[in-house]
């Protein structure tokens, strides 16, 4: 039937497919597939790995050593994210908790670490200088197109077939009349 490697991949594929459909929001009804598919190839991957050649073991012992690290970071980012005044409600401790979800991430990242080189730490933090120059790089770009585009002038009101078309979209996806 199939070998380990094809499975592996096959589960890999299931976890990308729930994560898009995850994405398309809830106006599109497929997003309600994705969660539970995520979860589907998550289990298969971990309870089902087959037949595995070398690579495959690899690949799928660094799949299971970095739930140990992203559980925990997508625990912390969940609630700071809910406690944060962007996407809810202003909360000290939920923010504090979550950061210390976030932080044990990281301690785990250092500690499952045998030994430390020079020149492994340069070249993490050289490539942390990077990114941060990147970003900085986005920042400054953002900013000198926002500021010399300037203001542009109110586009012109959708015109009578335009605005029925809107409206009906509407009704059809709200189920219910417009007044």
């Amino acid at each position: 039937m199939f070998g380990g490697n094809e499975l592996l991949w096959a589960f890999l594929i299931i976890i990308s497919i729930g994560a898009s459909f995850h994405r398309m929001g809830p106006s599109f009804d497929r997003s309600r597939f994705g969660f539970p598919l995520i979860l589907l190839g998550l289990t298969c991957l971990i309870f089902f790995p087959g037949e595995l050649t070398e690579n495959g073991v690899g690949l799928h012992n660094s799949i299971l050593q970095s739930v140990s690290i992203v559980l925990p970071f997508s625990i912390g980012a969940i609630i700071v994210l809910h406690n944060s005044p962007t996407y809810g409600g202003r909360s000290i401790p939920g923010l504090f908790a979550g950061w210390i979800f976030i932080i044990a991430s990281w301690a785990v990242i250092f500690l499952e670490k045998d030994t430390y080189s020079i020149i492994a730490i340069t070249r993490g933090a050289l490539v942390i200088m990077g990114i941060l120059a990147g970003l900085v790089a986005v920042f400054i770009g953002v900013y000198l197109a926002e500021r010399s585009s300037g203001l542009r002038d109110e586009s012109e009101p959708l015109s009578k077939e335009e605005g029925d078309l809107v409206r009906a979209i509407l009704e059809r996806r709200l189920g219910g009349r417009l007044e």
